[in-house]
């Protein structure tokens, strides 16, 4: 146990490091990482409360904050983890680490930027729409944050997979993305396509993060049983991926190498 404890603040670290390295020569580090994500958010939420007649500005605003920080947090993982295995090549095959190292590595990275984040964006929010303050706490929140962290990682495992099998993937993935992003009602209520939610419902991308801003916005509409369930098919996902990983790492490394 202590082993895996020590690796993982290792990964921890270098993870923190290549945060470090990223924004050294900048004044406020890593705070950037927050920083566009709220300026975004204010461009977004300043046209689109022009554009629309929105009645509730502020719940309008803490709908949109949450759904675009998740919404971007999850499209960089899927973006990065499309590539991860062919820019580790050399270091899988010039050094001791695995597959399953690289992937942690990788997958705790996403993750300090996205605690960076949400450190950064929802104080605004809860200033701006403080009755949700009360949700924040809630075990809905806690469980829906955990579930979408789980959801990200098997997304993230299944497209460096399939990024792997086909290098051309990359290209197509920020087409993909954008189109979810436009189609999911991230800028927009899910009431505005009543008759046509299979059109979010079956969007895998979209799902983690509808769930996680729902556990916040609307958790009174969230099923606590339904969240559990999801949790423990996620983390049986997450055991037999990386089952699979561990016994096929030498192979998957060969297949790197001949790529």
């Amino acid at each position: 146990m202590n082993k895996y404890i020590n690796i993982l603040k290792s990964i921890t670290y270098l993870a923190w490091c290549r945060n470090k390295a990223r924004f050294v020569k900048t004044k406020l580090g890593s705070f950037w990482i927050g920083l566009t994500n709220l300026l975004q958010i204010g461009c977004l939420a300043f046209v689109y409360t022009v554009v629309f007649d929105i009645q509730d500005k502020r719940e309008y605003i803490a709908y949109i904050s949450f759904g675009v920080l998740f919404w971007n947090s999850l499209s960089m993982i899927i973006s990065d983890f499309t590539t991860l295995l062919n820019r580790s090549r050399d270091r899988l095959l010039s050094t001791t680490l695995n597959i399953f190292d690289v992937i942690t590595e990788e997958y705790v990275f996403a993750i300090q930027n996205l605690f960076i984040s949400i450190s950064m964006v929802f104080p605004i929010v809860f200033i701006i729409y403080p009755e949700i303050i009360t949700n924040f706490f809630s075990i809905k929140f806690i469980l829906g944050l955990i579930l979408y962290l789980l959801n990200a990682l098997v997304l993230a495992i299944i497209m460096s997979g399939i990024g792997l099998l086909s290098p051309d993937l990359h290209q197509l993935i920020p087409i993909i993305l954008q189109l979810s992003f436009l189609t999911s009602p991230l800028l927009y209520f899910k009431n505005n396509l009543a008759g046509r939610e299979w059109i979010y419902e079956l969007n895998p991308f979209y799902k983690p993060v509808g769930a996680i801003r729902d556990s916040v916005m609307f958790s009174q509409e969230i099923g606590l049983n339904d969240i559990i369930s999801s949790l423990f098919v996620f983390s049986f996902l997450i055991l037999i991926i990386f089952y699979l990983i561990r016994k096929y790492a030498r192979k998957i490394n060969l297949y790197v190498d001949r790529n």
